[in-house]
């Protein structure tokens, strides 16, 4: 009986059989040896193969059992159209379409039925001859009252004479996050060109669990590439730039060694040797998923949420010929601001006519670039229009004598009054694009008592927005400052000024913030390593970027929970790249602290990292506060005489 093990850690080891073969003298005193190596054949049998008899317990725990088969398990010379499987009891079938996977994979899925207590697996195409048939159900296979699946449930025929039995396992994870990459399609093709991932059916395939394990079994022999696919659109190719995708670097050839090994236990003149045992080859592949950076512009979305504010978003970065031309109506000198994010894949268009801002209706003609069939770079036009209708605004009596009110802008910033961060600078921005700033008229005090102290600030305009600008300053802690902007400082594309801005606010305290001191060794290569937010985002917050082993500090932060992550940037360009399939190149290397860093306020944190990089490195990131918490809890509960989760349900 062959089987995927484990070590102490959950990791997968490399893949053997269990005892072959047994040759024995003397049976006196060997009765209960006999029996305890009954016993594990029993149990691993039933969990493997899942035919036999239930071994007791509670009804209600316990999954289905199967009791007879057709075809035989790991039958060969199958010429039938289905297969069929009896349960002791009537089993739930619901999820067996959607979950089960069978290899070699074929064209159409089988239909599913029931008759009985007999599940029919009615396949809708001939199969190959020559070949032996993989079906993985998963755990969709559940009793019909209480729904207890059978676990990692399988079962196997050959069409031939001859049964295949060699397999591939492994892990799938993101290259970038490292998690777990669940329901990733694996793929085996013994075509050696990477062109067959992206325009033939692979010859074997498999899925992965919630923890990114696949198993692909029931081999032939034979060299094969391997390759994982998010596989969107179930066509079982890598067809879509949106698709991640990983490849092994090397060609896969499975194969199963027999090692011979010998037990012997001596009482007094009786010995038992139990000798033998297959391994199987190659050794667990762990496979990285990326998503290819590949050029594919295209319009993707557009908006018109104010009459003067047109957004425009693409799927990819606009280069310096991108154009956009108002059709209608028609457009006078300097219509338009535009303004871009920074990766300047998002355009907003201001316009400068108020005319052309209560028109309900604007056209517009944009030229961008993209590729054509041949991969040549070509403009491409599209004509798009967007509606707008102003929301009706009531209407206002004035009083006698007076005349119209004069509309103004008001600036904002992000300054934070009561604890503003002290390496934070303040921020302006206009609610529309300016026509002029005059920065002269913008300070800023400190005050000490009753004593105000102009200070010397330069106010810089951001280089990709005509609406904000920001003011650096080394604030000092503690400090009371006073913000000030004079009446019609600026004014925007309309003519409106702006009002006067007169803001008291207070820096953070220094001992309100942490830091982090992190001694790095063992690097082989240039580095960057980020500090992130503990949530499932993983907000960089700060990185720092280093050729070699040494010390680095992560100061001013926030009593609050952080990782820590480190890219090994083997080219040297500050960033993580992703891989190329055509090229062979994987993507760069990622490693996580081991650890969830709690920051206090007031404190430093000196820890110690060895960077150790392995292909089956294992994301698992301890976060010592809330182990201390749960043992806390766990300890509380058996003070109370509670049993604890674990201690009611065992084998979770």
């Amino acid at each position: 009986m062959k089987q995927t093990g484990f070590d102490t850690n959950e990791n997968l080891r490399q893949i053997s059989s269990y005892p072959t073969r047994m040759s024995y003298f003397k049976l006196k005193s060997i009765v209960p040896l006999l029996f305890g190596v009954s016993l594990f054949y029993l149990i691993f049998y039933t969990s493997c193969a899942n035919i036999g008899s239930p071994s007791g317990g509670p009804k209600d725990s316990i999954p289905p059992v199967v009791v007879k088969t057709i075809p035989g398990l790991r039958g060969t010379n199958f010429k039938g159209s289905d297969v069929r499987l009896t349960f002791d009891e009537y089993i739930n079938s619901d999820e067996i379409s959607e979950k089960l996977v069978i290899s070699p994979p074929m064209k159409k899925k089988p239909l599913i039925k029931m008759k009985g207590k007999t599940l029919i697996v009615e396949f809708t195409e001939p199969l190959k001859k020559e070949s032996t048939y993989s079906l993985d159900f998963k755990d969709a296979v559940a009793d019909n009252n209480e729904k207890n699946p059978i676990k990692d449930f399988r079962f196997s025929f050959a069409t031939g004479q001859r049964y295949d039995s060699l397999k591939v396992a492994g892990y799938v994870k993101n290259a970038f996050t490292q998690e777990p990459v669940e329901k990733a399609l694996v793929l085996l093709h013994r075509q050696k060109e990477y062109t067959a991932f992206i325009d033939s059916i692979p010859d074997y395939i498999g899925t992965t669990d919630k923890n990114g394990l696949f198993m692909i079994d029931n081999l032939a022999s034979g060299s094969y590439r391997l390759y994982a696919l998010t596989d969107a659109d179930n066509s079982r190719t890598y067809n879509s730039h949106a698709e991640l995708i990983a490849f092994a670097d090397s060609l896969i050839v499975p194969s199963a060694k027999y090692v011979a090994r010998t037990d012997t236990v001596i009482q007094g003149t009786d010995t038992l040797l139990v000798t033998g045992h297959v391994d199987y080859l190659p050794t667990p592949q762990y496979l990285m998923m990326f998503e290819e950076v590949k050029f594919d512009q295209y319009l993707d979305s557009y908006k018109r949420n104010q009459g003067n504010k047109c957004d425009f978003y693409f799927s990819e970065s606009l280069s310096d010929s991108f154009k956009i031309n108002l059709l209608k109506p028609t457009p006078t000198k300097d219509w338009s601001y535009i303004e871009s994010n920074l990766k300047r894949d998002s355009i907003t268009v201001w316009l400068t006519d108020t005319v052309f801002s209560k028109n309900d209706s604007l056209k517009f003609e944009l030229k961008y670039q993209v590729l054509d069939s041949l991969n040549q770079l070509v403009i491409k036009h599209d004509t798009v229009e967007l509606i707008y209708a102003a929301p009706k605004t009531p209407k206002v009596k004035r009083k006698k004598n007076e005349g119209p009110t004069i509309p103004t802008i008001n600036l904002g910033n992000n300054i934070n009054t009561s604890a503003h961060d002290i390496y934070r600078p303040i921020r302006i921005e206009a609610p529309e694009p300016l026509s002029s700033f005059d920065t002269t008229k913008v300070r800023l005090y400190s005050f000490e008592d009753t004593v105000r102290t102009q200070i010397p600030i330069v106010v810089r305009k951001d280089t990709n927005s005509v609406r904000k600008f920001y003011i650096e300053h080394h604030w000092d802690p503690n400090t009371s400052y006073l913000f000030q902007v004079d009446s019609a400082a600026a004014y925007n594309i309309y003519g409106y000024p702006s009002n006067k801005i007169n803001q008291k606010f207070k820096t953070q305290k220094e001992d309100y913030y942490g830091k982090i001191i992190l001694t790095i060794s063992g690097l082989s290569t240039p580095a960057i390593v980020q500090l992130l937010g503990n949530d499932k985002d993983e907000k960089i917050l700060q990185k720092i970027q280093i050729l070699e082993d040494g010390k680095i500090e992560f100061p001013y932060l926030k009593p609050e929970k952080y990782k820590i992550k480190i890219i090994l940037d083997s080219n040297k360009n500050g960033k993580w790249d992703t891989g190329y399939l055509a090229d062979g190149i994987q993507p760069e290397e990622v490693v996580y602290y081991p650890k969830i860093i709690k920051v206090r306020s007031n404190f430093e944190y000196k820890e110690t990292w060895d960077i150790k990089y392995k292909p089956d490195y294992k994301k698992e990131l301890i976060d010592e506060e809330l182990e201390k918490e749960k043992a806390r809890k766990k300890e509380q509960e058996k003070k109370n005489g509670k049993k604890t989760e674990s201690e009611e349900n065992p084998n979770r």
